[in-house]
């Protein structure tokens, strides 16, 4: 069993994690502001065996995290992995732009996962011995048209966390970056258009790829590997190229 902390576990990807790591043995405590959503999901959990702790929790107040985890450590023991999963943001309107959309999304994204690592890793430390992992995008390979903020704040997290891996090597303590591409998050409403993103994967085939990388520690996960590969090469392209390219992709995308 290693005792581990979800954030951003209320829905989507954060939710369906958790309750994979818990059903498959690890005592998990799940965080996100949306505290009924946390009761419902601890109770699903519960009835498929498992076992959970609900902690209401914004991962910008780095008070709450802390107090968060110490309640965690209370009912569980030492904290073995934290899944800093909490971020997202929503689209950069370049007609409206505004320091303020790209502050908060920095602080979601990275200094939300800042202050859950500053409250975990000296126990960590200490015992030589832990698990960080962090959800990135490949949204961070390169910027995206409307993702000036969450493209910044993805590449800046990816950053953070393969320094910290480098860092961290000789202390005994494992980091893991996760960097899917697009997932649906949401079902699909009958007669609602929904906008086409290339090889989006469902949901539950994007977390149970995601558990084997966190249960075999691998340092950086990247998937689907066509989408992986399509990234890559953009990286290469010259800015004028690459422009134009992703301004027409993305005008054919909108229009479907």
């Amino acid at each position: 069993m290693t005792v581990t902390v979800v954030t951003g576990a209320s829905s989507g990807i954060g939710r369906s994690l958790a309750r994979r790591l818990a059903v498959g043995g690890d005592p998990v405590a799940v965080l996100a502001r949306r505290g009924d959503a946390l009761n419902e999901l601890v109770a699903e959990i519960e009835s498929l065996g498992g076992v959970a702790l609900a902690l209401p929790c914004d991962v910008t107040d780095r008070d709450q995290v802390e107090d968060a985890m110490t309640r965690t450590e209370k009912r569980f023991g030492p904290i073995e992995r934290l899944v800093a999963n909490a971020g997202g943001g929503d689209p950069t309107d370049v007609q409206a732009f505004e320091p303020a959309h790209v502050s908060a999304t920095l602080d979601l994204n990275v200094i939300g996962t800042a202050n859950c690592i500053a409250a975990v890793l000296p126990g960590m430390l200490e015992r030589r011995s832990g698990h960080l992992v962090a959800m990135s995008s490949l949204a961070a390979y390169r910027g995206l048209p409307g993702g000036a903020a969450y493209s910044a704040a993805k590449a800046a997290l990816t950053n953070l966390m393969e320094s910290l891996r480098i860092d961290l090597r000789e202390h005994g303590i494992d980091v893991t970056l996760l960097m899917p591409g697009f997932v649906r998050t949401k079902p699909v409403r009958a007669g609602k258009p929904t906008r086409r993103k290339p090889l989006r994967l469902e949901l539950e085939d994007a977390t149970a790829r995601m558990e084997r990388a966190i249960r075999s520690r691998r340092p950086r996960y990247a998937f689907p590997w066509p989408m992986v590969a399509l990234v890559t090469f953009a990286r290469l392209l010259p800015p004028v190229l690459y422009d134009r390219l992703v301004s027409r992709f993305n005008r054919k995308a909108e229009k479907k």
